[in-house]
């Protein structure tokens, strides 16, 4: 009976090691992708976030056209980091870094926030895996 126990409890304890060795494996590999991901866009993101209301007016419609793309790119990976820190696969304290500096982008730029305002229209937030369109964004 007590080697029975013993068993037991080595099986149960090597499952939770293993177990919290596949989590950390697969936060650190989405953590590892979706920075990749943010530092391809990067750059691009920032010169459209400088970017005032008349300034991007004046743009040409291909250019538009390019900028808006980088910004689609953004939101679909704020999403993404969203859709995983949901479901427990992205820490609190990684999801709280992310989320101060997706939304320090989305708040100074009047650019931005106009292209997620007509994403969302007639529920486009939906294709984005959330339930309304504050869920990612919140204006300061």
């Amino acid at each position: 009976l007590i080697i029975s126990l013993v068993a037991i409890w080595l099986t149960s304890r090597y499952q939770k090691h293993t177990k919290k060795l596949a989590n950390d494996k697969m936060m650190k590999e989405l953590f590892t992708e979706f920075n990749q991901r943010y530092d391809i866009i990067n750059n691009k993101l920032d010169e459209v976030s400088k970017l005032t209301l008349e300034q991007w007016s004046e743009l040409s419609p291909k250019e538009q056209s390019e900028k808006e793309g980088v910004i689609i790119d953004f939101f679909n990976i704020c999403a993404e980091e969203y859709h995983w820190h949901k479901e427990g696969r992205i820490n609190g304290n990684i999801w709280a870094s992310w989320y101060k500096g997706m939304n320090d982008i989305y708040n100074r730029s009047k650019v931005i926030q106009n292209i997620w305002d007509e994403e969302c229209k007639n529920e486009g937030y939906k294709s984005y895996y959330i339930s309304n369109k504050n869920e990612i964004f919140k204006k300061t």
